[in-house]
């Protein structure tokens, strides 16, 4: 089943070059049929890319919100299709480098993990030392935003306000914070 806008009043879908620049002028359904014209082929392309059925959907939505942010800048109506291919290449790049960064921070429980002691507070003391020190190596917004995630338990919401921002940017910069950090920590103790 092909999702092709439908013609209206009897007339032909618009050819792409015309939904193209009517959607860049924010023409709401020429914007609506080019979605409609390329939802299915970014969805396969999107699920052969990751291969995760579960976050597919909101994949493809975040793809469409940024061709529907960036298509007022696109120039070369015929470069169209292979820029929205790049933009879906990227989400699922993006995707997958925070999946695979989940598996690295989080290890499965093992009955080892029993006998683990309670640090010392020195060595407690050298460890927030070497994030704050590595805290300090990361550029100003990630840094800042990281050390009031950790100050004390704070919501998305609370770090989004207290930032001036967006909840969605809020979690972007963490996580990229946080890969950084542990990029940082894990290159030896930041001097």
């Amino acid at each position: 089943m092909t999702l092709r806008p439908s013609a209206e009043n009897g007339r032909e879908p618009l050819p792409i070059a015309e939904l193209i620049l009517r959607g860049s002028s924010g023409d709401r359904p020429a914007l609506e049929a080019l979605i409609g014209r390329y939802q299915e082929r970014v969805a396969g392309f999107v699920f052969a890319q990751t291969n995760d059925a579960n976050h597919c959907e909101d994949l493809c939505q975040a793809i469409f919100v940024k061709m529907v942010i960036a298509l007022p800048r696109l120039r070369a109506l015929d470069r169209f299709e292979p820029w929205l291919f790049q933009i879906a290449r990227n989400a699922c790049c993006d995707h997958l480098r925070a999946r695979q960064s989940w598996r690295r921070l989080f290890v499965a429980y093992q009955p080892a993990h029993e006998s683990v002691a309670v640090h010392d507070p020195p060595e407690g003391d050298r460890r927030e030392g070497a994030v704050e020190q590595g805290a300090a190596l990361l550029p100003p917004e990630q840094g800042d935003l990281l050390r009031l995630s950790l100050e004390k338990q704070r919501s998305y919401e609370e770090l989004a306000r207290l930032a001036n921002t967006s909840v969605a940017a809020v979690k972007s910069r963490l996580h990229r914070a946080r890969r950084n950090l542990r990029e940082i920590l894990l290159a030896g103790d930041p001097k």
